[in-house]
């Protein structure tokens, strides 16, 4: 299963405890964990906008899931794919999107998100969260993390 990186955010984000947490984990079971490798760039992007701690971020991930380097059919079909579902009235779903879709359906995988612009995709899983926020409205809203980007229950552990 390829993670989407607002499924990564709500887990970086929530406690193991909290609803958030086990609704993606419910989700994702014992399956094996991908990323494309062009999503540790988003995710570095949002962690330096919350002060979080970069690395150690992108490293958790990289131990959670295996990353899918990106190649050249990945590339066409993803921009086809972008096409593909913007004529399909999803005005917002972009590059990166139709980049992960690829990646995913190119290993016989399925995406699990909370981004409403994969509706309809019988490959794609997307977690009810309400309200669902893309991942530019996640931006400098960090709820369960410290000014140090350390999840309140990681932090409270090391007291």
């Amino acid at each position: 299963m390829l993670l989407d990186t607002s499924a990564i955010i709500e887990v970086l984000r929530h406690p193991k405890t909290s609803n958030e947490f086990r609704l993606i984990q419910k989700h994702v079971g014992a399956e094996e964990l991908y990323v494309l490798i062009v999503q540790l760039a988003e995710l570095s992007d949002w962690c330096i906008a919350n002060n979080a701690p970069v690395r150690e971020r992108v490293e958790e991930v990289k131990k959670l899931a295996n990353i899918i380097p990106l190649d050249e059919d990945i590339c066409l079909e993803g921009s086809r794919l972008k096409n593909e579902r913007r004529r399909k009235g999803f005005e917002s779903f972009g590059l990166l999107d139709g980049l992960l879709l690829a990646a995913a359906r190119s290993i016989g995988e399925r995406v699990l998100t909370l981004d409403g612009d994969f509706a309809e995709e019988e490959d794609c899983i997307l977690v009810p969260f309400a309200p669902v926020r893309g991942l530019k409205e996640m931006r400098g809203f960090v709820k369960g993390v410290s000014s140090k980007g350390i999840r309140d229950e990681d932090e409270s552990q090391r007291r």
